[in-house]
Order: C-alpha cells, then sequence, then structure tokens
C-alpha cells in the first residue's frame, strides 16, 4: 500500500519544472514536424488536417487547462510569427477562425483532464480515509484478539459464572443420592473440580478427625500418594482453608520441601472438615487467585451436599432443613468470600390472594434460590434466599415480583405485601433475622388477633 501511494503521489505532484520542459518539448515536436511535413504551409491553413494542434491537445490531456493554454498560445504565437510579413504587407488576414478551433479543443481537453483529476482526488482522498480506518480497525481487532485469548486464559479456569458452576454443581452431585464422601461421589467432586480449574493431577482424601485416610478416594492423571506428613498438607489441616504454594503458605514457612501446588478443604456449613482435595498440576494460567477462589467456593457447597442426608437441623420439617443448610451455606461464603446473598419474607394471609401470591413466587424461583414456607394458624411465611443477589440484583427481583403480581394476577396495590429484605453478611446474622421475621410477625398477628377479640 506505502507503494501504490508513493507511485499516486508522484503522478499527482508532478514538479513544475518538469510541467513546463514536457510542455514546451510537446509543442516544439509538433511544431517541427510540421515544418518538416509541409515547409511551405507548416500551420496547414490551407486544407488538411492542423497536425501543430496535437501538441496543446496532448499537453492539456496531461497537465490540464492551464498549461493546455501555455501550449495554445505558443502555437498561435508561432503562427503569427510565421505571417508577420504577410499580415503586415496586408496580403492575409490572420486566421481567426483556426486560432478559435485550437485555443477551443486545447482548453476543452485541458478542463477534461482538471475534471477527471479533481475526481481522482476525491476517490484518492477517499480511499486514503478508508485505508487509515482499516489500518485502524485492524489495529484494534488484533488488540481486543490478544486481549481475549488473555482473558480466555485467565478465565480458563472459571470459564463459566459461578452461579452456573453451582447449578452443575447441585444437579450433578445432588442426583446422585448418596450420602456422606465415598469413591463415587469423590470422583463426581473430582470431575467438576477439574472442569473448572483444569486439574491435570489431583486426588480427594477423606479427613476423619483430623486425620486424613491413607488412600484417595478419587484421582485424577497420574496421581501419587501424597505423604501425609507433607508441609502444604498439614498446613491446610491446621489452618482449615485452602493454601497453595503462592499464597499464606509461602509467607508463613520458608521450608517449601513438597510435591504439592494446593490443598482445598471440604468443610461443610456445619464446620465439619470431612474431606481433602490435593493438586499437584494444573495449567500455569489457572493457578491464580481467582481460580483457586472458585474451587474453594465449589469444594464448600460439595462438603455441604456430600451431608445432604445426615441431621443438619435438630427437628423441623426437611424443607426447612434444606433451607438452614443453604443459608448457612451462603452466610459462611459471605463471611468468608465476600460472596453477596439476600433474603426476602413475605407474610401473607391465609386466603386466595395469598395462595395466588405464594404460586407466582414459587413460578419465578431462580435456578439457586430456596424457598420455605410456614404456617401459623390463618398466617403464612415465605422467606425466599437468594444466593450470588447484590443489593441491584435484590431491587431487580422485587420490581419483577410486583410487576408480575399487577400484571399478570391483577392484584391491586391494597392486595400486595410488603416483603421485608436482608442483604447476608453472616451466617448468626441471617438466623437471627429469620427467626426475628417468623416470631416477631407472628407475635405481632397473635396479638392483633387478641386486641381484635377484646
Amino acid at each position: 500500500m506505502d507503494e501504490a501511494e508513493q507511485i499516486t503521489g508522484e503522478k499527482v505532484r508532478v514538479p513544475i519544472a518538469l510541467k513546463w520542459l514536457e510542455t514546451l518539448l510537446i509543442t516544439a515536436f509538433f511544431l517541427a514536424f510540421s515544418v518538416w511535413h509541409r515547409p511551405d504551409d507548416p500551420f496547414y491553413l490551407t486544407g488538411n488536417f492542423p497536425w501543430p494542434v496535437l501538441g496543446p491537445l496532448l499537453v492539456g490531456l496531461r497537465y490540464g487547462f492551464f498549461m493546455a493554454l501555455i501550449s495554445a498560445l505558443i502555437i498561435i504565437a508561432a503562427l503569427g510569427f510565421h505571417l508577420r510579413f504577410e499580415i503586415t504587407s496586408g496580403t492575409r488576414d490572420f486566421p481567426y477562425v483556426w486560432t478559435t478551433g485550437v485555443l477551443g479543443i486545447s482548453l476543452l481537453a485541458g478542463e477534461f483532464r482538471d475534471y477527471w483529476g479533481r475526481q481522482q482526488q476525491k476517490l484518492e482522498a477517499s480511499n486514503d480515509y478508508r485505508g487509515s480506518r482499516l489500518e485502524e480497525f485492524t489495529r484494534n481487532y488484533y488488540l481486543l484478539k490478544v486481549s481475549h485469548d488473555r482473558l480466555e486464559q485467565q478465565l480458563a479456569g472459571s470459564s463459566s459464572s459461578l452461579r452456573e458452576a453451582l447449578r452443575r454443581l447441585y444437579a450433578q452431585i445432588g442426583e446422585a443420592g448418596q450420602a456422606g464422601l465415598n469413591q463415587e461421589t469423590a470422583s463426581l467432586m473430582l470431575q467438576l473440580l477439574g472442569r473448572y480449574g483444569q486439574l491435570q493431577i489431583a486426588g480427594i482424601y477423606a479427613v476423619n478427625n483430623g486425620v486424613p485416610e491413607p488412600e484417595p478416594l478419587a484421582t485424577v492423571g497420574r496421581f501419587r500418594k501424597v505423604d501425609l506428613k507433607d508441609p502444604l498438607l498439614l498446613h491446610a489441616l491446621a489452618e482449615r482453608k485452602l493454601v497453595s504454594v503462592q499464597t499464606e503458605f509461602r509467607q508463613r514457612m520458608g521450608d517449601l520441601d513438597t510435591d504439592l501446588l494446593a490443598a482445598i478443604p471440604l468443610i461443610d456449613s456445619e464446620d465439619r472438615f470431612i474431606g481433602l482435595c490435593v493438586i499437584e498440576a494444573m495449567p500455569f494460567f489457572s493457578f491464580e487467585a481467582r481460580s483457586l477462589r472458585l474451587l474453594a467456593i465449589l469444594a464448600g457447597h460439595m462438603a455441604d451436599i456430600a451431608h445432604e442426608h445426615s441431621e443438619i437441623q435438630a427437628g423441623g420439617s426437611p424443607e426447612w432443613r434444606y433451607f438452614r443448610r443453604h443459608l448457612a451455606r451462603a452466610g459462611r461464603d459471605a463471611e468468608f468470600f465476600n460472596l453477596p446473598a439476600a433474603m426476602v419474607g413475605l407474610p401473607l394471609a391465609d386466603s386466595r390472594n395469598g395462595q395466588l401470591i405464594a404460586d407466582h413466587i414459587q413460578k419465578v424461583r431462580r435456578g439457586l434460590d430456596v424457598i420455605a414456607e410456614h404456617r401459623a394458624g390463618n398466617q403464612r411465611y415465605i422467606v425466599v434466599l437468594m444466593p450470588l443477589t447484590d443489593e441491584l440484583g435484590l431491587a431487580g427481583y422485587l420490581q419483577r415480583l410486583d410487576d408480575g403480581l399487577r400484571e399478570q394476577l391483577g392484584l391491586h396495590a391494597s392486595d400486595l405485601v410488603t416483603p421485608q429484605t436482608l442483604q447476608v453478611r453472616n451466617r448468626a446474622q441471617a438466623d437471627e433475622w429469620v427467626q426475628a421475621f417468623l416470631f416477631d410477625n407472628q407475635g405481632e398477628h397473635n396479638q392483633g388477633k387478641n386486641s381484635h377479640g377484646q
């Protein structure tokens, strides 16, 4: 493209000296040819074609209107010099018609050239603009491609969102129907951890009373038995959280005599240490804080699922035990990983409108939402736990709920309830809020009934 631009530039910007030189040479050539061909009438005033006019014609086509005018004036001046004695003696008049024809043809050719020259300049300017935009687009494209490749590498360990990862987790491990940590559940856990962390060599050990079992329940890659006295493994057991050779393990222990990259404890929401995932090899671009954080979050949920059929809460219906288990996990994730979670409580009258509202809440339930219902007399209380939902997401949910009740169910403002909300910070705060919502509202309702009866 640079070479073409240089050639175009040379055609457009011809040196002025060269223009004059070519104009004089072309004009002189045709004058000399005419003199040689017809010495007695070199300007062909008496019949035949006036060959000297080709000089201004070619100059006009080459350099435009002005140089064509110069060439034509040279021809006319040469004609006047040739006829000076005949015009002076009165034997011949000056050939104005011939002169006008030469000027007309020359200037018309020059104007033709100038017109298309201007058109060419416009096209070249437009082409230059498009070329610069294409170059800019190409540069941005490659920058975007490089950024995309780097982003793809960074997110290779968490290519899908955390919400999608948790959905897949509950769908695959939860449907296995196995209680506790065994070979089947450990194999499923390791498959999911490998999917989101690109694990190449890893294994899962069961942990009893703070001591890992000698044999792994599940492995991936060419896994070798880990020395149970490995310093990184012992550090993970003592700290009860994820440790790696690039985190606090490096800061607290000078001796890095370990074959492991990271150790991820499986601790459920009741703080029971049930297993340990040890990682020997994973891609370098996946071995970073974001991927390890995702694996630690998934490991906590896996520990909860492994004990799903265990007695998590004494008493209560299965629905509320399931709710409290997820509430405990949401509180733990909010406290240790700063993951947002929100809760919505709606007191409803045990009436037709209350049933319509309860059915609509179930209808608009999202994938990770957990809904529990409590009845007390003719009053019902619905609590919705929304993991991975910040304040903006909570406001959007309430707005969609309100709009749906108005548009789809035709309920008026007087039929709608005012929901109570909470942004979860930790488990203790969430438990207190649930207790206050259920029993304080129930107490106020009973007090209102007694007052009405009196």
